[in-house]
């Protein structure tokens, strides 16, 4: 039988008593109902709150990032990466519906990058697009003149802020650097 430290001193006798008083206050019908108000915006806070939580910790990439994006990059690394790169490409490919030139520069400044970001994926070396340009051969790449080409015309667009862009002209560079991308593997 467990001993009863309560009844053995009255020092902790006391300490219970208080206790008990203390317990009966906060617990009595009368505090209870006055307090009700209060309760009632209390939890009302409270699932506001949570709500707000949850909402906004489903419309950032906050659970993507920290917990599925790591399942599923282990699970499927190719399935979703492809999907990334086709929607990114897609994007560029919507710049050149429209109907203004300094949306075909960034289109084709995007295209650029893409292809450069695919080209250090492929192990080919270099600090910038022209670099790496410059280690790929003809049979890595069937149209890598093509390529020397769409290079400097990307290179004229950064330095010339009043480069004179046809849309014939960045649809030729699209379609280079999209077959480029297909010998890849990247599309």
């Amino acid at each position: 039988m467990p001993p009863d430290f309560f009844a053995t001193t009255t020092e902790l006798s006391a300490v219970g008593q208080g206790i008990k008083k203390i317990l009966q206050i906060l617990l009595s019908q009368d505090l209870q109902r006055q307090l009700w108000p209060l309760q009632i915006v209390f939890v009302l806070l409270g699932g506001f709150f949570v709500w707000m939580t949850v909402y906004y910790s489903l419309r950032t990439s906050y659970w993507d990032n920290r917990f599925l994006g790591d399942a599923k990059n282990f699970l499927f690394p190719k399935v979703f990466e492809r999907k990334a790169q086709l929607r990114r490409w897609q994007k560029i490919k919507d710049g050149l519906d429209k109907n203004y030139q300094d949306q075909w520069k960034l289109s084709l400044m995007d295209a650029a990058n893409f292809l450069d970001d695919s080209l250090k994926n492929a192990g080919f070396g270099g600090s910038n697009l022209g670099e790496r340009l410059g280690r790929v051969t003809s049979e890595d790449l069937l149209n890598i003149g093509e390529l020397d080409r769409v290079q400097k015309i990307c290179a004229d667009i950064v330095h010339d802020p009043d480069y004179r862009l046809t849309k014939a002209v960045a649809a030729d560079v699209i379609n280079q650097i999209e077959k480029a991308l297909e010998e890849l593997g990247v599309l």
